[in-house]
């Protein structure tokens, strides 16, 4: 997966292999992957930050739907060619969280 030249830390090689599970039209917040891998979500924010060309990072979203607003604020068109329900600019979590049961 990895293409760049620098070497993935095993914390970030947990946040982008919980990120390659989400699948197409779903979301986890930064948070919910954190409490999975054991870290913050701002540190899960830097590894999609620094990784980004690696990953889906547009399924990751804030804890209250909103999608990230790095890369040109892309992630929402991106989220709707995926078909990922939004209501005023935030993804409906209600149906796009993953897994149902996540934070």
């Amino acid at each position: 997966m990895a293409k760049s030249t620098h070497s993935v830390s095993s914390f970030a090689r947990s946040v982008l292999d919980v990120v390659d599970r989400i699948p197409q039209g779903r979301v986890m917040s930064y948070g919910a992957i954190a409490d999975q891998v054991g870290g913050s979500a701002r540190s899960v924010g830097g590894v999609l930050s620094a990784w980004s060309e690696e990953t889906n990072w547009h399924r990751v979203v804030y804890a209250d739907g909103t999608p990230a607003s790095c890369h040109g604020n892309s992630a929402s068109g991106l989220l709707i060619d995926e078909e990922v329900p939004l209501l005023n600019g935030r993804v409906d979590l209600t149906r796009a969280r993953w897994p149902d049961n996540g934070r």
